[in-house]
């Protein structure tokens, strides 16, 4: 028998499972922001080592490092945004997951008292059983 308790479980379970994949999201794009910085830094370098082998192209070398600069602080304000929702993230993963254990434990307590319940409707059967017979023997001796 399903009871509100079980319902809380699931969902809670559901909500649990999409903060994970939220926070792995954050986490995959974190990475990839993380990648494109370093693989921006070096095309800067090789830019500036063509840039100064070459003469004739050093011109339009102020214009690419102005463009890189841009990117860069686009890049790193876009990791710092991506910290913070993975703070975020990560404080209401834990939030859902307190949830979830409170409400796991109350089902656990639930599913005792129902398993207690049914201990006791069943010594109180075997005791009826035990005081018939002993009702039986009783007049069966007399």
């Amino acid at each position: 028998m399903k009871t509100p308790i079980d319902s809380l479980v699931r969902v809670h379970s559901w909500k649990l499972d999409e903060a994970q994949q939220k926070l792995s999201d954050l986490e995959a794009l974190s990475l990839k922001l993380k990648q494109d910085l370093a693989k921006l830094d070096q095309e800067v370098v090789k830019e500036q080592e063509f840039a100064s082998q070459h003469p004739d192209v050093a011109q339009t070398y102020p214009a690419y490092a102005e463009a890189a600069r841009e990117r860069r602080k686009r890049l790193e304000t876009s990791i710092k945004e991506v910290m913070t929702l993975k703070a975020v993230a990560k404080q209401e993963l834990h939030e859902i997951y307190q949830d979830l254990k409170k409400y796991e434990e109350a089902q656990a307590n639930d599913i005792r008292r129902q398993q207690d319940v049914i201990k006791k409707k069943e010594q109180a059967a075997y005791d009826e059983m035990g005081i018939q017979q002993y009702r039986r023997r009783k007049i069966s001796e007399n």
